[in-house]
């Protein structure tokens, strides 16, 4: 049997993730709301070293610096995942799912693009990957994009090859682990 721990659990990375209407940070062992954390030294340097983000957020929340670090936390850093946020100086954003994405003046500004084993991932590749982890059939797949099966059958080897996938198994698995799942 495989256990596997999320960032935060037992080391010093820090993981924050979205539950309910909450923003959860896992840091040290301990789960904590947003707001019972007095210190958000890593959000505090990504607001002053993205200007743009920055404006957008001054523009959004005044003064308030709380919903403006509670909000790049939620959007930007919001998925339970198996890769920490903040580990030493390494930052990792995640894919969140957002009711306004599409829609958003602050997307790829707060939220950043996603990326999957190394490179850019797309929402239509997202829900192509989604697809294709599940037990359907091609057939049914295709059914539920509206394409053509020959057609889901060119985008399926594209996107594999893209992302170096070979297996179904291997591309449900990182999706799993990306938080993506």
């Amino acid at each position: 049997m495989t256990v596997r721990l999320y960032p935060g659990m037992l080391d010093k990375s820090k993981e924050y993730f979205n539950h309910d209407n909450n923003v959860l940070l896992l840091h040290a062992g301990t789960v904590k709301k947003f707001e019972d954390v007095k210190d958000h030294p890593e959000l505090d340097r990504i607001l002053e070293d993205e200007k743009e983000l920055n404006d957008l957020m001054k523009k959004w929340f005044g003064d308030n610096t709380e919903l403006k670090l509670r909000t790049i936390a939620r959007c930007r850093f919001g998925a339970l995942n198996f890769t920490p946020d903040f580990e030493a100086d390494n930052i990792e954003h995640d894919y969140c799912d957002c009711e306004y994405r599409g829609n958003c003046e602050g997307e790829n500004i707060i939220c950043k693009p996603v990326t999957f084993n190394g490179e850019e991932i797309s929402d239509e590749e997202i829900n192509l990957l989604k697809e294709l982890s599940t037990n359907e059939k091609n057939i049914a797949i295709a059914d539920n994009l509206g394409v053509p099966v020959g057609t889901l059958n060119v985008i399926k080897t594209k996107t594999y090859q893209k992302f170096g996938l070979i297996t179904k198994q291997q591309l449900t698995k990182h999706l799993f682990l990306e938080g993506l799942l």
